[in-house]
């Protein structure tokens, strides 16, 4: 796939784009790297090690989406500056030396060690903020709407297959260490943020080198409180801040604390934990380039009004999880729960950022997408925090609902419902993100189609790529490196802005 650049823009030679988009893929694959060791189910394991409450889990999890209230200085930032490989180059190296303090954790008693955690975390997720906000700018201003959905899917479907190895490994290694060492369970995970650290300072390097062309020059001086505030006086793009705002506090309401239900209620080691997510990850990869294409040929909102519901039922379904008489297929509920997961997330995450972006005006991407962030974030951020809490009001309560039948000389019971701890918060959650889906029916997309046949569309996509997997090509196909970031181009020399920085 060739990305059409922009006209008027600085000229490129074919040997200086295609090396442009090497550097953009490793440093993609170190971010993958860097963020699949110090985030989800290891960052969450680190915690239950040190001995963390469940509020500060909760906290924890709201940190990456607080921290994003620093994209309104970034936004001054860029458009004061204008540089925007500078400020994502020194606000990554920065935030990345936190990696290493947070590496002490285990080194202190549980308390300060957790506190030392969430505030390290907190320093690297805030700077990683400020440098997402350049980014987001350069990639809204790069790539060509129409090419969105195949773009993004692809680029993301080699991260997620170097995450999926990545995790995997790692996974075994955890739970190896804690057979040879179970009295210092935490310090394996110090040894991974150390990892993490040195991957991610290497992805430093490849931005520094990475080349940019520079942003065009102001008219005129814009003021910064107008600039900010235009995205909330835009009334569609209004409607679609509620939507995803309300879509993420749903989501992370409950998300957080699956891989903890996991760890603590049902007993799973780390390995079996990662072999789950391992399953979601390439259910994940795998939906990426059907939902690609349906997003390109119908349009975002269609997606996500097939991808959220399925999100839903899902986190209902693990309310279910707790009956006893399921317990002893658990594992295989479980892991049919984390394929449906994975695709659904892979829609809605495509869905949900390519909408926002298609909705912001060119020009004013930076403010739009920044504000979009923010209201998300903050969102997410309460989520997580009122989950936590949550659980431990729910940890006092129970709800059930059986049905028993009484013979002459037996009786049989049936449970149907049975909510106590996590599974009440689940079965919350799920209850909480019909509304986001209300919100959905207001945004207007403009182009694309809600056609009612796009499900059948979406399961012929399915059952290609399905089919295509059953071969060695075809598992090549899924996980392969875009050529199009590879091959020689050939040609008149195109032109330019920028480059895509993960």
């Amino acid at each position: 796939m060739r990305l059409p650049w922009r006209k008027g823009t600085t000229h490129t030679t074919p040997t200086e784009t295609d090396r442009t988009f090497r550097l953009v893929l490793y440093d993609a694959l170190a971010s993958e790297a860097m963020g699949t060791l110090t985030t989800g189910v290891f960052l969450t394991g680190f915690l239950v090690s040190l001995g963390a409450s469940n509020a500060a889990i909760g906290v924890l999890a709201a940190v990456p989406f607080a921290v994003q209230f620093l994209q309104l200085p970034a936004v001054v930032l860029v458009e004061r500056l204008r540089s925007r490989r500078t400020i994502c180059t020194w606000s990554a190296a920065i935030g990345r030396c936190f990696l290493i303090v947070a590496a002490l954790a285990p080194f202190l008693n549980r308390e300060t060690g957790t506190l030392l955690l969430i505030c390290s975390v907190a320093a690297y997720q805030a700077m990683a903020a400020i440098a997402g906000c350049a980014w987001n700018s350069w990639m809204r201003d790069l790539v060509p709407e129409t090419e969105f959905g195949r773009f993004f899917g692809r680029r993301a479907a080699a991260t997620t297959a170097l995450a999926t190895t990545l995790a995997l490994v790692c996974g075994l290694l955890i739970d190896h260490w804690k057979a040879l060492l179970p009295e210092h369970p935490a310090y394996v995970y110090s040894g991974l943020f150390v990892l993490s650290a040195a991957i991610g300072f290497y992805g430093v390097y490849l931005l520094s080198i990475t080349p940019e062309h520079p942003m065009p020059p102001m008219v005129e001086q814009p003021r910064m409180l107008s600039l900010l505030a235009t995205p909330f006086r835009d009334r569609n793009f209004r409607r679609l801040m509620l939507f995803l705002g309300s879509w993420n506090f749903a989501a992370n309401l409950a998300a957080p604390f699956f891989v903890v239900y996991m760890l603590t209620t049902i007993g799973y080691s780390m390995t079996t934990v990662i072999v789950l997510t391992t399953a979601s990850q390439l259910s994940n990869l795998a939906a990426l380039s059907p939902w690609g294409r349906l997003i390109d040929r119908f349009s975002n909102k269609a997606v996500l009004g097939i991808a959220a519901p399925l999100f839903l039922m899902c986190t209902l379904a693990w309310s279910f999880t707790g009956l006893e008489w399921i317990q002893p297929v658990v594992f295989y509920v479980l892991l049919a729960i984390h394929i449906l997961m994975g695709v659904a997330t892979a829609g809605v995450a495509l869905g949900s950022s390519n909408i926002a972006m298609k909705l912001s005006p060119v020009g004013q991407g930076t403010a739009y997408l920044a504000a979009n962030s923010v209201v998300s974030a903050t969102c997410a951020a309460i989520a997580p925090v009122l989950g936590g809490l949550c659980a431990d009001f729910f940890a006092m309560h129970d709800l059930s609902l059986s049905f028993t039948w009484r013979g002459e000389a037996n009786e049989v019971k049936l449970q149907v419902l049975d909510f106590h701890s996590w599974t009440f918060l689940f079965g919350l959650a799920a209850m909480v993100g019909l509304y986001s889906l209300h919100r959905l029916s207001f945004v207007e997309e403009t182009a694309g189609t809600t056609d009612p046949l796009l499900v059948r569309h979406f399961l012929v996509e399915a059952r290609r790529s399905m089919q295509s997997a059953s071969s060695a090509a075809g598992l090549l196909r899924i996980v392969r490196v875009p050529s199009w970031l590879m091959r020689p181009r050939s040609g008149k020399p195109t032109s330019g802005q920028g480059s895509p920085l993960p």
